[in-house]
């Protein structure tokens, strides 16, 4: 089975961009996905034209985190607070994960559309799409994120989480019909995605996949306080090895 290991948040700040950069350059990430809405991601774009991996730059896609970049969404009160900033509230409600009324989903649109067009102008050409805390698997974005997706010539889009084994049977149900829906979308790749701890775990169940089948591991590289490179897994620091074996920090 083929890994990609792919390091999210590119952009969101100085220090995520030197850890990414610098897992590249030890062989312990494949790509990274952008977070155009930041600060940092012009920034970030030049790094990776400067270390010779622009190609491996996909698009984080944000909707929970700092400003977006259409006013309309700015103004959306069920997506921002007063200071047009993203609070994040709606994917924390089941309810609005799966329904949000048509204004709000118009907003989305456009403000999507804005995303993957800036990403365009930063010079972004893997088209490859995942999104911060993963709302682009809430049904009410992936049902506007699909009809979007039509007018760019994106290939891959990141499945839900199904690395794991356990867990509520609606949720697996959900999960199994959401990642149909996205591999007709991307021709049957990837077949699983998870984190670095879910692939630990997983392993033994897909370790003797077909050669050509695929599964994405994502990481959020960051330093600890040695300067190690680290995989910010929920509360949890996990140092990153080019044999993609990962421990606790400080182990």
């Amino acid at each position: 089975m083929a890994l990609i290991v792919n390091a999210d948040d590119f952009g969101i700040s100085e220090e995520v961009n030197a850890a990414i950069a610098e897992a590249f350059e030890k062989g312990l990430v494949d790509r990274t996905t952008l977070m155009v809405n930041m600060p940092d991601a012009a920034g970030a774009m030049e790094i990776a034209r400067k270390r010779g991996f622009a190609d491996k730059v996909g698009l984080h896609l944000n909707l929970t985190s700092g400003k977006p970049l259409t006013r309309e969404m700015a103004a959306d009160r069920l997506m921002c607070g007063q200071n047009g900033e993203y609070t994040a509230e709606f994917a924390g409600c089941l309810k609005t994960r799966f329904f949000l009324p048509k204004d709000t989903r118009d907003n989305i649109g456009k403000e999507l559309r804005a995303q993957l067009d800036e990403y365009g102008k930063l010079g972004g050409t893997l088209w490859h799409i995942d999104s911060h805390h993963h709302v682009h698997t809430d049904p009410s974005v992936w049902s506007v994120l699909q009809k979007v997706l039509k007018d760019y010539p994106v290939t891959s889009v990141r499945l839900g989480r199904n690395m794991y084994r356990g867990g509520n049977p609606l949720m697996h149900l959900y999960k199994a019909m959401l990642n149909a829906s996205i591999r007709r979308f991307c021709n049957g790749r990837p077949r699983y995605f998870g984190s670095a701890r879910d692939y630990a775990a997983f392993e033994p169940y897909i370790a003797n996949m077909p050669p050509d089948e695929q599964a994405e591991i994502m990481v959020h590289p960051v330093y600890d306080d040695n300067g190690n490179v680290c995989d910010k897994c929920m509360d949890q620091l996990l140092v990153m090895k080019p044999v993609r074996f990962f421990d606790e920090a400080g182990s």
